[in-house]
């Protein structure tokens, strides 16, 4: 019985471009929200099922994914993509006893921060916050994981993709690269006003409101 993978880590962190990578070899899902064949920017590579159940957990009611992973073909490595699962992931053995693995994709935190900034108009704190929340969750996962520098995978790293490959039990061999553009990568550069700056003030702000225990 082949594994299913867990695709999780920060929005604009490259999950799609790894989720991508998977299914160009050899990874399977029929639960997508978006076209596996499109190029960067890619669209939703989201798993409906997995975003159902998370938006019933968020409301505190008590959803089963017992049939969904059931209906999964067995004799394949089935890679869903949804980064808000690891808030609850040490749930999921419970809906089925297959092996299942997380990759955690890591990105350059300015340009994870700062991409999700100009996307949302969120603060930089919020990103920041959001980053050391889904580290939390991370690092007391029970289940395999393999932290990923998704920029390896973005300039074509054979070792690094061997590796990941080998970890989703994914053939090795021949690896394609081909659904990955670099062309279309934007780098993210701060800026005082939107970055740095609100660094500055936050930490400013804070020290006013600072606790000291004594």
């Amino acid at each position: 019985m082949k594994p299913i993978i867990m695709l999780t880590g920060l929005p604009q962190s490259y999950t799609s471009m790894v989720s991508k990578f998977l299914l160009d070899n050899g990874g399977f899902s029929n639960d997508l929200m978006g076209d596996p064949n499109e190029v960067l920017p890619y669209e939703r590579f989201e798993s409906k099922n997995l975003e159902d159940y998370i938006k019933q957990r968020k409301w505190f009611k008590n959803p089963d994914l017992s049939s969904f992973f059931d209906a999964l073909p067995e004799d394949r490595v089935v890679t869903l993509k949804m980064p808000f699962i690891i808030q609850f992931i040490n749930d999921l053995p419970k809906y089925t006893n297959r092996k299942i693995k997380v990759v955690f994709i890591v990105r350059n935190p300015q340009d994870t921060i700062l991409s999700s900034m100009k996307k949302s108009g969120r603060s930089f704190i919020y990103f920041f916050e959001r980053m050391v929340w889904y580290h939390n969750f991370v690092a007391n996962c029970k289940l395999p994981v393999y932290m990923l520098i998704a920029e390896h995978i973005l300039i074509q790293n054979e070792s690094t993709a061997k590796a990941l490959l080998d970890f989703c039990e994914l053939k090795s061999t021949d690896i394609n690269f081909s659904g990955i553009d670099q062309t279309k990568i934007q780098l993210r550069e701060p800026t005082y006003v939107r970055y740095r700056f609100a660094n500055f003030f936050w930490k400013k702000l804070s020290f006013l409101f600072r606790v000291y225990k004594i």
